[in-house]
């Protein structure tokens, strides 16, 4: 079905490129995992197979990849809209309408469904991927998790011959991920998948082939998996001027929130961090853990309840709060305000720390690129270095490690440990339980609106 090189391309600036030196076949309803570090081409080599890249990028691309033997642009591309189906990393990026039901049912519309149709399709994929859970929300009141579960099901909706799929667990929760693999393994053999996955011990059994893409972009077939876990050398990460070490309190009583026309979402929550504490919060995909995170960050506001934070043993007014607090999105371009990395990160330019993070995160990272043309792990890993040099009090993470190779995994778990001896309070949304495990034994989990306490 797909003859894959030999190819190579460039992108623009001759910043970096992916390359495949033999041909690699990929035959009828295979399983395929694409893995490689973090930033290495594993999205690229997706939007290739799509025929994303060349047809609506500057890069240069040089060789073939054929699909049914054919070139996937011109109008092949055209052709095989319906067939090459491709889930993003960002499943946001993919929203069009406003409401939920309204998205489900547009690519079929696209494809002149009828309604008896649709509602068929509805019914198949509501066991799947849980839909009634959300199916009268808006679109910007969505989890990751819950939108990432709409834009498959509504892909899965038009029966495509080829699923790509980027980091399709990645937000999910564990229950809700063992439900994607199994509802893989139910389905395989009906069409190609070819997907990028960092869950290695679960998607592994379920794949006929793998493809490795290199730090260097190579694409190779791999016998079997290459990545291991990779520590780094213990390294002081931060220079002493990171050292704040004030006494710092953050105390939450009985917080109620939910948003308007929606039902409760969170229900008499309290919480309490004191100075040098990392405290992680699971739970469900669309239950609120986001939600609880932006009202300690003060962007929404609760119905009801109060929020105080102490430093020094005096109190901060609520307006101040902001400065205190340090909010790393769950989507990081929420991040950027400007057209290149070494703007982002003017401010600490001249900071040791900085630069030996940036080596640890990006490797040679051209700080002239633009930081939306990041790879998602790389866009992250960028956000997270934004804001943690901003010396906040309290830092908050929701999902900090999506994305992530295992080497930038160890990276982000040994900043965190050393945030912690500097003194910041940090609260985090994970569903990485090897990740929570080796942080903290302070881990909640947001269950019917309230948090409740594992250990």
């Amino acid at each position: 079905m797909f003859e894959i090189g030999p190819f190579e391309y460039t992108f623009k600036n001759n910043t970096k490129k992916v390359f495949c030196d033999e041909k690699i076949i990929i035959n009828e309803k295979e399983v395929v995992l694409i893995t490689g570090p973090s930033g290495s081409g594993k999205s690229t080599l997706l939007q290739m197979l799509k025929g994303i890249i060349p047809k609506y990028t500057s890069g240069e691309f040089k060789g073939q990849i054929l699909y049914k033997g054919k070139s996937l642009d011109g109008e092949s591309f055209q052709q095989n809209l319906k067939d090459i189906l491709f889930l993003f990393q960002n499943p946001f990026a993919q929203l069009i309408y406003p409401h939920v039901a309204e998205e489900f049912f547009f690519s079929m519309e696209n494809f002149n469904f009828t309604h008896e149709q649709m509602d068929k399709k509805r019914e198949e994929l509501e066991s799947s991927f849980n839909l009634d859970a959300f199916w009268r929300k808006k679109t910007t009141e969505l989890s990751h998790g819950e939108c990432q579960k709409l834009v498959l099901a509504s892909l899965l909706a038009i029966d495509p011959q080829v699923l790509l799929l980027d980091e399709p667990t990645a937000f999910l929760d564990p229950e809700a991920r063992a439900d994607f693999y199994n509802w893989l393994k139910k389905i395989k053999g009906s069409q190609i998948i070819i997907v990028v996955d960092h869950h290695l011990d679960e998607i592994l059994p379920l794949v006929d082939q793998v493809l490795h893409v290199s730090r260097s972009g190579e694409v190779t077939q791999a016998s079997q998996q290459l990545e291991e876990a990779q520590k780094i050398n213990t390294v002081n990460l931060f220079a002493p001027q990171a050292q704040k070490n004030e006494a710092v309190q953050l105390t939450l009583t009985q917080i109620y929130f939910h948003y308007p026309d929606q039902a409760q979402l969170l229900e008499d929550v309290s919480l309490k961090a004191s100075s040098g504490e990392i405290l992680v919060i699971k739970g469900k995909n669309g239950k609120g853990k986001s939600s609880l995170l932006k009202i300690l960050a003060g962007i929404i506001k609760p119905l009801s309840g109060t929020i105080e934070l102490k430093k020094n043993n005096r109190i901060v007014p609520l307006k101040n709060h902001f400065k205190e607090i340090g909010f790393i999105f769950q989507n990081p371009e929420s991040h950027f305000f400007y057209d290149t990395i070494e703007e982002e990160l003017k401010a600490f330019a001249n900071r040791d720390d900085l630069k030996i993070l940036l080596g640890l995160f990006f490797k040679d990272i051209d700080l002239k690129r633009s930081p939306f043309l990041l790879s998602e792990g790389e866009k992250r890993r960028l956000s997270i270095l934004m804001t943690v040099f901003l010396n906040k009090s309290i830092l908050l993470y929701d999902e900090p490690t999506f994305g992530q190779d295992q080497e930038s995994i160890s990276i982000i778990r040994e900043m965190i440990l050393q945030l912690k001896n500097t003194g910041k309070i940090q609260i985090l949304i994970s569903h990485d339980d090897n990740f929570i495990e080796s942080l903290t034994d302070n881990v909640f989990e947001l269950v019917d609106g309230q948090l409740q306490r594992l250990k």
